[in-house]
């Protein structure tokens, strides 16, 4: 990753080695917080394929609306594969 702009209330970060998917989730993901008043990604090129992230709060630290977002985010992924393993049966 690497950090274009960090301000007060905005934070817009190149996600490296990644695509539309984890750009996608963050991006939709930080929609939900209440202190988020703009997220959104865009894929400046289409061959070099970097994401950007862009997040915009009310003035709360957007690094920290990040945080809070991927933290969200990796619990929610872990009750998916909790319910996906229980339904089959599967040992974690």
């Amino acid at each position: 990753m690497r950090i274009r702009k960090y301000a007060d209330k905005e934070l817009v970060l190149e996600i490296e080695g990644e695509d539309h998917t984890l750009a996608n989730l963050l991006a939709k993901s930080a929609l939900s917080n209440p202190h988020t008043k703009l997220a959104t990604y865009v894929i400046e090129h289409p061959l070099i394929g970097t994401p950007v992230l862009r997040i915009v709060t009310d003035g709360t630290d957007p690094l920290q609306v990040l945080k809070e977002v991927v933290s969200n985010t990796r619990g929610e992924a872990e009750q998916v594969l909790k319910a996906v393993s229980k339904a089959l049966n599967i040992e974690e």
